[in-house]
């Protein structure tokens, strides 16, 4: 019998292995929502959390992918005033705007959301799989 080396890769929001996390709640502001595998900023409520936007430094977390999440269109994110799973450490699979290499020091994207290399630093993430911009990498977050 032959296996793979690797799993196969995930999706957007994904927790990318077993090892231990930390995955907290917060409550979506955006009247838009927030979709799964992007940075989260705090919201103006305690314990809210929005999009991230331009000048953004302290991020709470990568928004978890939920299959019970949302207004049940199968758009992928969390709606309006939903409990929103946020990853604040472990492994996740986001999407990148740009390509980044294992061992990369990770970045928000602030415009979408998503990581690179040199959007706003978020500390302690970095990429442990390789990825081309617009694929899909492993986020770990400390």
């Amino acid at each position: 019998m032959n296996f793979k080396n690797e799993m196969d890769k995930g999706v957007a929001g994904a927790i990318a292995n077993t090892e231990n996390s930390n995955i907290i709640s917060r409550t979506v502001e955006d009247a838009a929502g927030i979709a799964f595998g992007l940075a989260v900023a705090q919201g103006v409520n305690d314990k809210g959390c929005r999009a991230v936007t331009t000048g953004d430094t302290k991020f709470v977390g990568v928004t978890v992918l939920d299959r019970t999440a949302g207004d049940l269109t199968g758009n992928g994110k969390f709606v309006q005033y939903e409990s929103a799973r946020i990853m604040e450490e472990g492994v996740i699979w986001v999407e990148v705007t740009a390509a980044v290499a294992a061992g990369d020091a990770a970045a928000v994207d602030l415009a979408t959301g998503k990581f690179n290399l040199l959007g706003a630093a978020m500390a302690g993430a970095r990429f442990e799989t390789s990825a081309a911009s617009g694929g899909l990498a492993q986020l770990r977050l400390k």
